[in-house]
């Protein structure tokens, strides 16, 4: 089992090999360091933990579009 490198780099570096620890995620909206994204139904990303804030629905005016009609 000690020669599984997944083993192996976990204990030279702290993470899994396909993870570079010199490389950060940054959103590809803002393009502040992330830790999460957040994609719409169709799998884009909209934005990230530092771009995007979660409100109440019933206290965002813009939830309540007047009827044209």
């Amino acid at each position: 089992m000690l020669d599984d490198p997944i083993i192996r780099s976990m204990e030279a570096t702290g993470y899994p090999p396909w993870i570079d620890p010199d490389r950060v995620p940054r959103c590809p909206i803002c393009g502040e360091e992330c830790s999460r994204v957040f994609k719409d139904t169709y799998g884009d990303i909209v934005g990230c933990d530092e771009c995007i804030t979660e409100c109440d629905a019933w206290e965002a005016e813009e939830c309540f579009a007047e009827d044209d009609g």
